[in-house]
């Protein structure tokens, strides 16, 4: 009977080991705390089953005498246990107390400097080496707006009961524009089981600044996502194809192409087993499965996010913080600076970028600069110009609204004829984008609010902001094609509108409009009668992208 039971005990530690690595898949390195923890755990219950399994017990009968002088028997802890079983608890034991003399030693307490120039941070003037904003990329939705724009396309597909959208929605570049990608995925396991063999046909992106979203449909379905079962599911595909690497979870991203993949970022450990870093990253097709081991320098361009937001922010913190040890930040806090409690992403080029404030341990409502990361490389800059934090922007933009009772989103950072804004959408309780709200870095009590975003933008910097007309509030744009119209001025006036010249032309009956702005031609000031002219329609007869042809 006791074998029996021995037996069964064996077999249930082999079908838990079988579960355990199916479900959380640890890597099998020695520089992973997940195969530590997975190993140990298994060896603690090997170690409790052989000892039931030894002829001398965990207990053994022992004789005592009662108060009264009498014998009695009674039962007491083994304290002769086989040798095996006393060298596996002392190695067990010993495990652990590695594990944590490691971590100690490895710790901030001890090895601050090192945690600090893990990275290096390249210094610049914001007015001068910062990016001019180039407006027809501004990522104007956030992810919460891009949901609601991408969740109404869903019923658009055959078998809508059987898929949902996954909740992703990943900011990336796609041909220099910044989108918001999700794909689909199955609502349960039983609607897996009925669909899995035709895979996910469909993802969703989001134009971020034009708010247009698209059910985009694959010229060959998807059978690897995380919505997947068994060997499909990505981190488990994965997880088999390379059993010693230590990757992240994998996040869904499309080329230019629009060819699906799922990227796997590959860590390493900078310290002990502790302060994992990026060191490559893993490329998986999401179509056929195959994958393809990058190390940083070889990964592909269209590839936007390797190191994620909480490891960029870890990194820069440790750097700011502990220049100067671990007890200064404890007792004098000289030179201590950290990033402010929020950040968000723009585009530049072709890669996505983090920025966040960078503000001294006591400062409370002002910045000393700005960092941008690119999330491709993790090169980091600090840009030097003292501002107000992220969210006394959008305390300030909600007091400009407070009888409206809007919410400020996570602002986004611009510039305008070199000055620092913070461009702010504001919300209402149902999470709608009702108007927008311009918030001067510099002087957060400045704040310009308009709701159609154009002319918010070209309002407070002069920029021709027309690539922006017809953008609404929710971000989304009117449906009509461009209706492009030409003719020749048979009357023409001006006027000054909010600081702005707006010029007015007429044309077979009808009465046209140009704002002057830096970026409209040079001629708009001479344009006379009998001029031919060439325009984009855009909202109350407003011509965008003007051309001019005088006599």
């Amino acid at each position: 009977m006791k074998r029996t039971v021995i037996g069964f005990a064996w077999l249930a530690l082999v079908l838990e080991m079988l579960v355990y690595y199916w479900f959380q898949l640890p890597a099998l390195s020695i520089y992973s705390l997940g195969f530590w923890i997975f190993l140990l755990q298994s060896l603690g219950f090997a170690w409790l089953i052989l000892l039931f399994s030894s002829p001398q017990g965990l207990v053994q009968k022992a004789s005592k005498l009662s108060g009264r002088n009498r014998q009695v028997e009674t039962y007491e802890l083994n304290k002769s246990l086989p040798a095996h079983l006393v060298w596996l608890g002392r190695a067990w034991i010993f495990v652990i107390l590695a594990l944590m003399v490691i971590g100690f030693a490895n710790s901030r307490i001890f090895r601050a400097k090192d945690y600090a120039n893990v990275v290096t941070v390249q210094d610049a003037d914001f007015k001068e080496d910062f990016p001019e904003t180039d407006i027809s990329k501004l990522a104007l939705l956030d992810r919460a707006s891009a949901e609601k724009i991408g969740d109404t396309y869903l019923g658009t597909i055959d078998k809508v009961s059987q898929f949902g959208i996954s909740d992703d929605y990943r900011q990336i570049t796609i041909g220099q524009q910044p989108y918001r990608v999700s794909p689909l995925e199955y609502k349960s396991i039983w609607k897996w089981i009925s669909n899995h063999q035709d895979g996910i046909e469909y993802y969703v992106k989001v134009n971020q600044t034009t708010g247009k979203a698209e059910l985009a449909k694959l010229s060959k379905a998807m059978h690897y996502s995380d919505s997947e079962y068994l060997m499909n599911d990505t981190m488990r595909h994965l997880r088999f194809q390379y059993p010693t690497t230590i990757f992240g979870k994998p996040s869904f991203e499309v080329d230019d192409e629009g060819n699906p993949y799922y990227i796997a970022t590959i860590y390493q450990p900078q310290f002990g087993l502790s302060s994992n870093d990026p060191v490559g990253a893993v490329v998986l097709d999401a179509v056929t499965g195959e994958s393809k081991r990058y190390d940083l320098a070889d990964i592909p361009e269209w590839v936007d996010r390797v190191y994620s937001a909480t490891n960029v922010i870890s990194r820069v913190d440790d750097h700011y913080t502990y220049q100067n040890g671990f007890w200064n930040t404890i007792f004098s806090q000289t030179g201590v600076k950290n990033t402010t409690d929020s950040y968000n992403y723009i585009t530049i080029g072709s890669d996505i970028y983090l920025y966040t404030g960078i503000t001294s341990a006591t400062a409370d409502s002002s910045n000393l600069g700005f960092i941008l990361v690119n999330m491709r490389t993790r090169q980091i800059t600090n840009y030097k110009l003292a501002s107000a934090t992220e969210t006394a922007a959008q305390e300030s933009a909600e007091g400009e609204v407070q009888e409206k009772g809007y919410q400020a989103t996570a602002p986004s950072l611009v510039k305008f004829s070199d000055k620092a804004y913070y461009l702010v959408s504001l919300k209402d309780d149902a999470g709608l984008v009702k108007t927008y709200a311009l918030v001067d870095a510099e002087d957060y009590q400045q704040v310009t609010v308009n709701n159609d975003l154009a002319s918010l933008i070209s309002q407070v910097s002069g920029s021709d902001a027309s690539s922006l007309a017809g953008i609404s509030s929710d971000g989304s744009t009117a449906s009509q094609d461009i209706q492009v119209i030409e003719g020749t001025i048979e009357a023409l006036g001006s006027q000054m509108i909010g600081g702005t010249t707006v010029y007015y032309l007429q044309s077979q009956g009808t009465i046209y409009k140009v704002k002057a702005s830096e970026d409209a031609t040079d001629q708009l000031p001479f344009m006379k009668v009998g001029d031919q002219f060439t325009g984009q329609l855009a909202k109350n007869n407003y011509l965008n992208q003007f051309t001019l042809e005088t006599k």
